[in-house]
């Protein structure tokens, strides 16, 4: 209990003491994280789960408070570079700091805490302090990606009140560990979860704030909005859908997890715009975990593989939208036609562009391609064209994202000044995608994770 209460408070204590000035911030913020992050991974690493009237954190909360914990980490040392480099900012910058902690604090909260309305809140919380995140620059773009975030989220989120009122109508509790439905409001509710939790979580056709927002968030905000954000709205809409019992749900889990997988990989291929590419990859990879979250009704083993999959994803898409923000930066350009020659200029930024984009579409050893391997084999057990359908989004997804990323990466382009320290976080970020995928094989081989 008393690590769950650090686990929040530290990163409560950084979003405080920033207020104090923006020194303060930069010199906290990646310290509180940093202690936020290994009192995260010594609890998962521990195997203990912890089940009180308050809060309830077993593998899979665990899971998602590591990966929000380590991200924040990440992106607090990506921000001592970004911030450096604005100019009129919105509101002063301590504000930045105090609300990036805020923001950890609230995936965290919403994680860890045993109440379905708790976990409500908490995602509420997060589109506030994250749309304030948006407006760090003070640009038109940015006002009009933060409004236009804020709208379609909170209308989401009003669908997914709404579940967790029939919720506590069917159960009688909200407390997530004692949800029981008959079939028919299993249904009714988990579909009124799926189209409110599942607007935060980018899903088709709820996915029109996911371009904006990272459009004009700054880079270490798109991190934590892609790598943690998303998995976080996904674990709620889990503990709903792990109530039902009946598969009706689960099948309506999966339709919607494949059309956003395909409607995203067709949207990759056509993008010019180098973050809005990104968006669309991290709605790819939601509708890859939302369909294994589906097939893992059949198939539970999947689930670890799920969890697997949006861990690998956290650290690989945040170091893609890190390099992205450094490589804009030096190229003035948001446009992927106009940035050539990257592995010439920058050999770290190009290596980590070209590992991330490899690790977040399934290529081997990443983790990634484990869990697709896993998710592709229970839907052949279940029907052909479920496989047909998943394996033709994932090869598209695969193939537009590392063809923009060659693009990028090699070929003559003019040498640019792209920051090295930023290319070394990313890098990091990518060889820990890569150590947690290489640990997965381990398990793989030993049996301890079974495909």
């Amino acid at each position: 209990m008393e690590a769950v209460v650090y686990l929040l408070l530290m990163p409560l204590i950084a979003s405080i003491l920033s207020l104090a000035g923006e020194k303060w911030g930069k010199a906290l913020t990646p310290a509180f994280a940093f202690a936020t992050a290994i009192l995260s991974t010594l609890m998962l690493y521990s195997g203990k789960t912890l089940s009180t009237p308050s809060f309830y954190a077993d593998w899979y909360s665990l899971v998602i408070a590591g990966i929000v914990s380590w991200i924040y980490f990440f992106a607090s040392l990506a921000s001592l570079y970004y911030t450096g480099g604005v100019e009129g900012p919105f509101f002063d910058l301590r504000y930045y700091w105090s609300f990036l902690s805020l923001f950890a604090l609230s995936m965290n909260f919403t994680a860890l805490v045993s109440n379905l309305g708790w976990m409500w809140i908490g995602l509420e919380a997060t589109t506030v302090v994250s749309a304030l995140l948006i407006l760090t620059e003070g640009e038109k773009r940015n006002v009009e990606g933060a409004w236009r975030y804020m709208i379609v989220a909170s209308a989401g989120l009003g669908v997914a009140f709404l579940s967790v009122i029939l919720a506590y109508v069917s159960s009688g509790t909200l407390d997530v560990r004692h949800l029981t439905f008959t079939p028919k409001e299993a249904l009714l509710v988990s579909t009124l979860a799926l189209i409110g939790f599942g607007t935060k979580v980018g899903l088709f056709p709820m996915h029109g704030w996911l371009p904006d927002a990272h459009g004009s968030a700054p880079s270490p905000v798109s991190a934590m909005l892609s790598g943690t954000l998303l998995p976080t709205a996904l674990l709620v809409y889990y503990r709903i859908l792990s109530a039902s019992p009946s598969d009706a749900p689960a099948k309506a889990t999966l339709l919607f997890g494949v059309l956003t997988l395909l409607v995203a990989s067709i949207l990759m291929a056509s993008q010019r715009f180098l973050k809005r590419l990104l968006a669309y990859s991290s709605m790819d990879m939601m509708g890859v975990a939302t369909t294994g979250l589906g097939l893992s009704y059949y198939h539970p083993v999947l689930l670890k593989l799920v969890f697997l999959l949006l861990a690998v994803h956290a650290f690989s898409k945040g170091a893609l939208f890190i390099t992205a923000g450094s490589v804009m930066k030096a190229y003035e350009t948001h446009e992927i036609g106009e940035i050539r020659g990257l592995m010439d200029s920058n050999p770290v930024s190009g290596l980590s562009l070209v590992l991330s984009s490899l690790s977040v579409t399934g290529s081997p050893p990443f983790g990634t391609f484990i869990a697709e391997l896993g998710i592709i084999g229970v839907a052949l057990s279940r029907s052909y064209w479920w496989a047909l359908a998943i394996g033709a989004g994932l090869l598209l997804s695969f193939l537009a994202l590392n063809w923009h990323s060659a693009r990028m990466a090699f070929g003559e382009g003019e040498d640019r000044d792209v920051p090295a320290g930023e290319g070394a976080i990313a890098l990091t970020m990518t060889l820990v995608a890569l150590g947690i995928s290489l640990y997965a094989w381990y398990l793989v081989l030993t049996g301890g994770l079974v495909i």
